[in-house]
C-alpha cells in the first residue's frame, strides 16, 4: 500500500472517530438534560474527554474473529456427523450413481484450497483433466517410504486433505497391516501438527476385480486394511470415507487391469468427495 493510501486511511479513521465522538457527546447531553449538567466550555470539554475515553476502550477490545467462529462450528458439525456432511448417505450414493451432468467449473471451485493425495488412481484425476492444482499423486507410490509429497501438501496449506493410499502398500506390507497403519498414522499426525486447522479424510482402498485378485494375490488384504484404516481414523480424529460403492455397482467403469477406474468414474467420485465433505454446499 502506498504512503498516500495509508495517509488517506488514517485521515478517514480520524474523521470517523471524530464523528463518533460528536455523536456520543450529543447523546450524553441529551441524557443529562442538555446544558443543565454540562454548561459552558468546561462541560463540553469534560464530555469530549469522556467520549475519547470510551473510544479508546472500544479500540482496545479484541476484535471478534468471525472466521474462527465459523471454523469452530464446522468442526463441531464434522465431529457430530463423523465427517459425513450429507443427511442421507444411501440417498447420496444413489444420486452419485445416477449422475450424468457435472461441471468442470464446479469441480475447480469445490476443490479450491484442498489437497487430494494418492497413487496412480488419483493421478488420473489430473491426467483426464478434471482437476490439476489440488492433486498430489504419483504412480506406484506407497507409504512405506518417505514422501516428498507431504512437504508439497504442507507448502500448499489446504483446509481439507483427502488421503487415498493403500493399493500399492498391500504388496509391500502384505498381512503386516500394523506396520502400514503405523506409517499412515505418522503421516496424519504430522499434518495435524503442521496444519492443525486442516480437516483430514482417509479414503478406503478401492475394490478390484476377480481377475486383478487372481493376478495379484496381495489384494486379498484390502478388506483388512480398510477395517484397520477406519479404526485409525476414529483414534486420530480423521474421517474415513468409502467410495467403493461406485465400482461395485458399475463394474463397467473398471479399466482392463481391474484396478484402475475409467475416465467416467472420476466426476462421480469427485462429486461424492465434495458432497461428503460439504464442499459442494459452500458458496
Amino acid at each position: 500500500m502506498s504512503k498516500k493510501s495509508k495517509a488517506a486511511r488514517a485521515a478517514a479513521k480520524r474523521t470517523g472517530l471524530g464523528l463518533l465522538a460528536v455523536a456520543l457527546l450529543a447523546v450524553g447531553l441529551y441524557l443529562s438534560g442538555g446544558t443543565k449538567e454540562y454548561r459552558g466550555a468546561q462541560g463540553v470539554e469534560a464530555q469530549l474527554a469522556e467520549s475519547r475515553s470510551l473510544l479508546e476502550a472500544m479500540e482496545a477490545r479484541e476484535p471478534v474473529d468471525l472466521n474462527a467462529e465459523l471454523k469452530r462450528r464446522r468442526r463441531e458439525q464434522l465431529a457430530a456427523q463423523n465427517g459425513i456432511l450429507v443427511d442421507d448417505l444411501a440417498a447420496e450414493q444413489q444420486k452419485i450413481l445416477a449422475l450424468t451432468e457435472w461441471s468442470e467449473a464446479d469441480l475447480t471451485r469445490w476443490f479450491d484450497n484442498t489437497a487430494i493425495m494418492g497413487d496412480s488412481i488419483v493421478r488420473q484425476t489430473r491426467l483426464f483433466h478434471y482437476l490439476d492444482a489440488p492433486v498430489f499423486a504419483e504412480g506406484g507410490i506407497h507409504l512405506s517410504v518417505e514422501l516428498d509429497m507431504l512437504d508439497q501438501v504442507e507448502a500448499a496449506a489446504p483446509s481439507v486433505i483427502f488421503m487415498c493410499f493403500g493399493m500399492n502398500d498391500v504388496g509391500v506390507f502384505e498381512e503386516r497391516v500394523d506396520r502400514y497403519i503405523g506409517r499412515y498414522s505418522a503421516c496424519i499426525r504430522r499434518f495435524q501438527i503442521s496444519m492443525p486447522e486442516a480437516v483430514i479424510y482417509v479414503q478406503a482402498i478401492l475394490p478390484v476385480t476377480d481377475k486383478a485378485l487372481k493376478d495379484h494375490s496381495d489384494y486379498q488384504y484390502i478388506d483388512l486394511y480398510n477395517a484397520e484404516m477406519e479404526k485409525m481414523c476414529k483414534e486420530l480424529g480423521a474421517y474415513f470415507i468409502d467410495a467403493s460403492f461406485i465400482l461395485e455397482a458399475m463394474p463397467e467403469l473398471y479399466a482392463p487391469d481391474g484396478v484402475h477406474p475409467r475416465r467416467e468414474y472420476y466426476p462421480m467420485w469427485l462429486t461424492y468427495l465434495a458432497d461428503i465433505a460439504g464442499l459442494s454446499n459452500e458458496q
